[in-house]
Parts: structure tokens; sequence; C-alpha cells
């Protein structure tokens, strides 16, 4: 009887354990999730789960399971991520890419659909989708911002490099603006001009290309070509502003 006894509680203290794995506070963990009102739950595995016929929700140690509705910020052999908008799907977290010392710069994806008329995987007139990211920024472990220029130029003020290179991308932006402006110009009176010039030739009609369309269309190729090689300048900015805080 008492061999029985000391059996059960053997059993009682190693399912307690097994349980308790992912432990609150200041437990034992490599990784953690954070929920809304502050407790901070540490666990050595931290997954997010999308079942098809159940609710998301995040997976601590095979174990405790969470809402992601009430998780702000969690960090997993993925990376650290925090919230950026209301939800329970993975896209409403962002990861950080950036890790301060005060600006920490944060991405996440999002799913965009164009309705125009095209040919899709599905046939012709439906739905394109592709993916699009989205980048944030936190200063001093604060909340999340979008990353543009405006927002910027409020948290880099105190730093007179960052806010140069902010001067240069809002210049670039102008002049891109304006370029693509003329290009695109260049290309609809090059297209008019070449229909207003085609001739009846024995039936058919020939079309003359104007070289404004061609210059049009080296303008706009030029431009996304040195695009694509020019790096940002809103990522400089905030590159150098953390680079001049570590010196």
């Amino acid at each position: 009887m008492i061999k029985s006894k000391y059996l059960f509680l053997l059993l009682f203290c190693l399912m307690l354990g097994y349980t308790s794995r992912a432990q609150t506070g200041n437990g034992q963990g490599r990784y953690f999730v954070q929920l809304q009102n502050g407790q901070i739950v540490y666990a050595n595995k931290v997954q997010y789960k999308s079942p098809i016929f159940k609710s998301n929700h995040f997976l601590l140690d095979d174990s405790l399971k969470y809402n992601p509705s009430v998780v702000s910020v969690f960090q997993n052999e993925d990376g650290f991520f925090a919230r950026v908008e209301a939800g329970n799907s993975y896209d409403s977290f962002a990861k950080r890419i950036t890790d301060g010392p005060r600006i920490d710069r944060f991405y996440t994806s999002r799913t965009t659909y164009d309705y125009g008329y095209g040919y899709n995987p599905y046939g012709y007139g439906g739905p394109r989708t592709s993916r699009k990211r989205i980048y944030f920024f936190s200063k001093d472990e604060g909340p999340l911002y979008i990353m543009d220029y405006d927002n910027l130029e409020m948290a880099l003020a105190d730093n007179a490099s960052s806010m140069a290179l902010l001067s240069r991308y809002k210049k670039d932006k102008l002049i891109n603006t304006g370029v693509s402006i003329v290009g695109a110009g260049l290309l609809a009176v090059g297209a008019i001009k070449s229909v207003n010039d085609s001739q009846e030739v024995n039936g058919s009609t020939s079309v003359n290309i104007s070289p404004m369309m061609y210059a049009g269309a080296g303008i706009l190729g030029a431009q996304l070509v040195i695009n694509l090689f020019k790096k940002d300048k809103l990522t400089q900015a905030v590159e150098v502003y953390n680079y001049q805080l570590k010196q």
C-alpha cells in the first residue's frame, strides 16, 4: 500500500514537471512569448500553428497553447517578432531585421491583389496576387511605426548625418517622379504619333514606331536599372544613426 502511494506521488510529480516545461516570470527557456498584459512565458520551443480545422495558436514546448490575439511579442528560432496590427494571423507580427542599439527595423509581408484584366494560373481576368514587404521601425524599444520619410524625420532629428540622408531621399524621390512623368509622357505621345502616322499599304496597315516611344522606354528602363542598384536612403539613415551611437 505504501509502495503504491509513493508510486502515485512519483507519477504525479512527473506529470507536473511535464506540464510546467513552459514557465512564466523569470523561468528558464531559450525563447518566450510576451502577453498583452505584460506577462512573459518562457519555453524551449515556440511554434505558431495554423491548423485547417482549428483556430490559430502559439504552441509552447508542445504543451501550452496561447491565442495569438493575446500575444504582443515573441521570440523563437526564427527570430524576434513584434505585433504591428490586431489579428490572429502570422502576418500580424513583424520580424526584427536590425537590432539597435536604438533603432530596430522590422518587416512583415502583405498579400496584394491585382484585379486588372490579364492571365493568371486560373485563367484570364481573375485577380493576381503578390507578396509585398512592409517595413517598420522602433526607437528605444518603443512602439512600431511605418518606416517612411515623415516618421523617420521625427525619430532621427537628433542626428545631422541621418537627416542629410533623409534630405537626399526626398530629393531623389522628386527626381524619380519627374523622370517617370517624362518617360511616360514620351511613350504616350510616341504611341499617338505612331498611330497617326500609320499608312495603308496594299490593304494592310503599316505602323511606323515613333522615336519618342523608344526614348520614353529607354528613360524608364534606365531609371529602373539605376534604382535596382541604389541603396535605400531610409535604411542608410537608420544604419548611420545606430553606427554613430556605437562609436
